[in-house]
């Protein structure tokens, strides 16, 4: 019983302790009202704010909220600069030796991987003769359609556009962090530019890529789960240490965009309350929101859970 009674206020100690995730409070530096700001997981359903009343009471001290930038803008973006720009000569250049396709560069095992995967993806059977034509596309036609579905488990949300969204219905004003037209070295960039230029090296990347497939995702799902944890307890330090190499690598994601927001949330800031909401990545280490808020002069404390 002594026990029982021992264990409960210890957990009562921790609820009670506990960070409101990576919600932090921005005072000071001139400002009459506090801000907020949010650090997120991309890649998470923004629907798990709706239970955490310490974000809503946040956001209900602000007039307006600022993000990265609006995917909606940025999808629409994207897809007219594809259409601006002249067709590639890529599919020329990787076509397959006269009577050749994909089966004749990789092997059974490979092949059968294949054939299960892109009939999941795609309701296409490539044995199927209707469907011939598929088995004449590079190989880095069929990477790309199942990194799609590869990454479908795991990315399972987009936290920051859910929060734009409710904060718009709501009347909220809804500005953007970054530059209409920037350029980052994402991991996407990255990986496109060190595609393999001939189909037999594309080949070999697709055989690796089918082969380590289930296992793979799995890993991936498992830290998925793991930074949910971190992310869910407000552990910042161990949820940068799960991204740690990412954002050494690419500073023009991380760094260089930290030192453009800073004025533009300086001057947010001056005007009206605020919440800024963007990925936690860009929270921590002495170039991290927080550390560059925190030398302008502002306090930056981690709410706490009721």
């Amino acid at each position: 019983m002594k026990k029982h009674i021992v264990i409960t206020i210890l957990l009562s100690f921790v609820v009670a302790t506990a960070e409101a995730q990576l919600l932090y409070r921005i005072s000071g530096g001139g400002q009459k009202e506090p801000s907020f700001m949010l650090g997120t997981v991309h890649n998470l359903p923004g629907s798990l704010l709706d239970s955490i009343p310490e974000y809503a009471e946040a956001e209900a001290q602000c007039q307006q909220m600022y993000v990265e930038g609006n995917p909606v803008k940025y999808l629409k973006n994207k897809f007219r600069n594809k259409q601006d720009k002249p067709q590639r000569q890529e599919s020329q250049e990787l076509k397959y030796p006269a009577g050749k396709n994909i089966f004749d560069y990789i092997d059974s095992e490979s092949s059968d991987i294949l054939i299960k995967k892109f009939k999941e993806v795609m309701r296409a059977d490539l044995r199927d003769t209707t469907f011939i034509d598929f088995r004449d596309m590079p190989p880095s036609y069929f990477l790309s359609i199942l990194h799609t579905h590869f990454y479908g488990p795991i990315m399972s949300g987009f936290m920051d556009g859910y929060l734009m969204a409710k904060a718009m219905d709501r009347g909220m004003d809804v500005g953007e962090l970054d530059d209409e037209n920037i350029k980052t070295d994402s991991l996407s960039t990255k990986q496109n530019k060190e595609m393999p230029q001939t189909i037999q090296a594309q080949a070999d990347s697709l055989v690796k890529f089918l082969k380590t497939y289930d296992e793979r995702q799995q890993a991936l799902i498992k830290q998925r789960d793991e930074i949910l944890s971190y992310w869910t307890t407000g552990d910042l330090e161990s949820l940068i240490n799960v991204n740690k190499q990412e954002i050494e690598q690419h500073p023009s994601v991380y760094k260089d965009r930290n030192m453009k927001w800073l004025p533009k949330m300086q001057a947010a800031m001056s005007e009206k309350p605020t919440i800024f909401v963007f990925g936690s990545g860009h929270l921590a280490g002495s170039d991290g929101i927080i550390s560059l808020l925190r030398k302008a002069g502002y306090n930056v404390n981690q709410i706490k859970k009721k």
